[in-house]
């Protein structure tokens, strides 16, 4: 079963729209920027109009557990430690996005580090070459 969650929020300037998509033990995320508060027509229509357009983060494999009644004061116990933990908040939406501009900065990274070396290995061909030029007495 295949379920679709679409929270708009304002961040400061614009107002977002994350989708959320879960499909069995997968979940995708993609972020739209409406920029002015959409109202709900707006929203209804960009759900049908720009569904195809959006672009989903890759699929992140999630864990699928059965719903088990915890005791409520071991509840708060846990939800007391996690909130004294330095672990990073947010929802998994926030968590995925934040892995994909995590990959996207490290694909950058990765050809800016090659363009430099490759840089270099022409300045370098460019010195020695002009050397041997001067060498020759040119």
């Amino acid at each position: 079963m295949s379920l679709c969650k679409l929270t708009v929020r304002f961040k400061e300037p614009f107002w977002i729209g994350l989708v959320e998509v879960e499909d069995g033990g997968s979940y995708s995320v993609a972020r739209h920027v409406f920029g002015a508060e959409p109202t709900t027509p707006e929203v209804f229509d960009f759900i049908r109009d720009h569904w195809n357009d959006l672009r989903f983060t890759h699929e992140v494999q999630i864990e699928t557990r059965e719903a088990k009644r915890i005791n409520p004061k071991r509840l708060r116990r846990m939800i007391e430690k996690e909130m004294r933990s330095d672990a990073w908040r947010g929802t998994k939406a926030q968590q995925t996005l934040a892995e994909q501009r995590e990959a996207t900065a490290e694909a950058g990274k990765t050809s800016s580090r090659q363009r430099k070396e490759e840089h270099k290995r022409e300045q370098f061909a460019k010195r020695t070459e002009k050397r041997k030029q001067k060498h020759r007495g040119r």
